[in-house]
């Protein structure tokens, strides 16, 4: 079990006219390999939540236990969680800064205490994990396109050798392409590598298409938490807090409505609404 939440509240700015509760009383455990997609409004508490996981907002009450350890235990080391739990922010000029990408990537490392040598060869390592081109390593970070500085600013997280991989809208921004290249290279590091991820995002497709778990955020509070296709049968309630559930499974839901279906049945991806629509000419 990596991570449990217990009772997590964390308002803003308490004790004045401006205090917010941000998170109310957040009961959570994310276990080791998970793929979790975190939806929700804007303002709902989705940030919030995961800048707790790795100590860069401490909750109000409550308590979060990283691999069996209370992190806000006075003993507890937060550099060395901030090691293992690497966040990607959404805009990655905020995290890029050096001259190149290389010494860009090395960053984390001699944070790390490691030597030039070993810097050096995570750094590589991690570039190529994300198949970054080899020719661009010495590049500007500034000079890169939109996808490839998400590319190097994932390589910059993975050079320290986390164990959960924490994206705030990796895709925000990007074309096509783009976003299907950089999600495919997600979904490959979670699994070849077994890596925690913890994906947030605003596409219902998305989450449908790549993670496991899908946890919805709404007004500081966790409204759902279950497998896409678990959340996505709350269609209504989904709609009431202003999300949507992606197209083919309002689609295969209206097929369902309508007795081309079987009833209650939906998909949640293309794939799977394929199959299903073709399992059910082949019955008939």
């Amino acid at each position: 079990m990596s991570f449990i939440l217990d009772h997590i509240t964390y308002t803003y700015q308490p004790g004045t006219v401006y205090a917010k509760t941000a998170l109310n009383d957040i009961n959570l455990k994310i276990d080791d390999g998970d793929f979790i997609g975190l939806i929700g409004h804007t303002g709902s508490g989705k940030s919030t939540l995961v800048q707790h996981l790795n100590g860069l907002l401490k909750a109000t009450s409550g308590t979060i236990y990283y691999n069996g350890q209370d992190i806000y235990d006075k003993e507890y080391d937060l550099k060395d969680l901030r090691t293992q739990v690497g966040v990607v922010f959404q805009y990655p000029e905020n995290q890029l800064f050096e001259e190149t990408v290389m010494k860009d990537v090395m960053f984390g490392p001699k944070n790390q205490g490691f030597d030039e040598k070993e810097c050096t060869l995570r750094a590589f390592e991690a570039l190529k994990e994300v198949h970054f081109p080899d020719d661009s390593f010495d590049q500007s970070p500034f000079s890169l396109s939109g996808g490839e500085k998400r590319k190097a600013a994932i390589a910059g997280v993975l050079a320290m050798k986390p164990a959960t991989l924490i994206l705030d809208e990796p895709t925000a921004g990007l074309d096509p392409e783009s976003r299907n290249n950089l999600l495919d290279l997600v979904k490959e590091l979670h699994d070849k590598k077994g890596i925690t991820v913890i994906m947030v995002s605003h596409s219902m497709e998305d989450v449908a298409e790549y993670v496991n778990r899908i946890l919805v955020m709404d007004d500081s509070e966790l409204k759902f938490d279950g497998t896409p296709h678990e959340v996505f049968s709350h269609r209504d309630e989904l709609e009431k807090i202003h999300l949507s559930v992606p197209a083919v499974t309002d689609f295969t839901m209206r097929l369902s409505s309508r007795g081309y279906l079987a009833k209650g049945q939906f998909a949640t991806t293309v794939e799977e609404a394929e199959r299903m629509i073709i399992d059910t000419i082949h019955r008939r």
